[in-house]
């Protein structure tokens, strides 16, 4: 037999009341994220967007233009050039910075001493304290032809002539990359210890009962394990390697010929030098495009083998 249980009206009103207050409760703690969220990332967005398809004259009239920015990016050498810079830029920093985080982070697990990891772990996350201003600062000083370090060392130990590093077309874009990968990976490290901490020692135990070495150890339990974490750097990776700007702006201000020009700094420069608001917001969503577009690659490389 069925029990039914009618409520009663006080006590459904009663309930009615709680789930008002928690509806309310929940919107409350929201609102502060929202507004955030909409001020300074969905209103900018919407404003570029309006932007990439007007012609905007702050004290004339604006038109409608469709895409006709659009049209002036495709045809200008310096955007594309700009482009396969980032492209460049990002294959050069992401998947060395991925491998040199991940042996760090393999060889601080490594530590017997929690009290070494914990030092390991803070001297490498650092630099992602420092404000990127000063880092680049830094190595303006390393790179520097007649007193930066890495000539002395070019002179001193290779006995050959020092390289204009931040001035030679063949050298500024690989010298902005080896200043990312040495400087820029200390939360990849962070990411991927914390991963490490959270596989099972006990695989560890039946590989090295099978005979596997540290390294091959590694490699067979330790990377399949990590996967998540490792998708999750690559994103992140990429994402910031493609928009870098601080660096460009700092060291190199996209030269020299526009060998360091950016994406990024190619939007800068055309809405700060050329006061052109319409082909800098279009370059923009260009950008943005790209980006979502190798994000959608990278999950779907990864979606045999992580779970989302």
């Amino acid at each position: 037999m069925f029990r039914v249980t009618l409520l009663s009206p006080i006590r459904a009103k009663r309930r009615s009341k709680l789930a008002a207050r928690e509806r309310t409760a929940g919107l409350a703690f929201i609102a502060p994220f929202m507004i955030f969220f909409s001020v300074f990332t969905l209103l900018p967005f919407l404003m570029a967007f309006w932007l990439s398809v007007v012609n905007w004259k702050p004290l004339g009239v604006t038109q409608f233009v469709g895409f006709q920015h659009y049209q002036t990016l495709a045809k200008m050498e310096a955007f594309r050039k700009a482009l396969w810079n980032s492209f460049y830029y990002t294959v050069m920093v992401v998947p060395p910075g991925i491998v040199l985080s991940l042996l760090i982070a393999v060889l601080i697990f490594a530590l017997q001493s929690g009290a070494l990891r914990s030092f390991f772990q803070a001297v490498f996350y650092l630099p992602g304290v420092v404000s990127g201003l000063a880092v680049a600062i830094i190595w303006r000083f390393i790179f520097d032809y007649q007193v930066g370090i890495l000539n002395y060392i070019v002179k001193s130990f290779f006995h050959a002539q020092p390289i204009n590093w931040l001035g030679d077309v063949r050298w500024a874009l690989p010298s902005l990359a080896l200043m990312a990968v040495l400087s820029g990976h200390g939360t990849a490290i962070i990411i991927f210890v914390a991963a490490l901490g959270g596989i099972p020692k006990d695989l560890y135990d039946a590989a090295s009962i099978d005979g596997a070495g540290f390294w091959r150890r590694h490699l067979s339990v330790t990377l399949p394990l990590i996967v998540p974490s490792f998708l999750y750097v690559l994103v992140v990776s990429t994402l910031g390697a493609m928009q870098v700007f601080t660096p460009v702006y700092v060291l190199t201000r996209g030269g020299p010929v526009y060998s360091t020009m950016t994406a990024a700094y190619f939007i800068y420069k055309r809405l700060t030098f050329y006061a052109d608001a319409g082909t800098a917001a279009a370059g923009g969503l260009v950008l943005l495009l790209i980006t979502v577009g190798l994000t959608i690659v990278q999950f779907r490389s990864f979606s045999q083998v992580v779970e989302f």
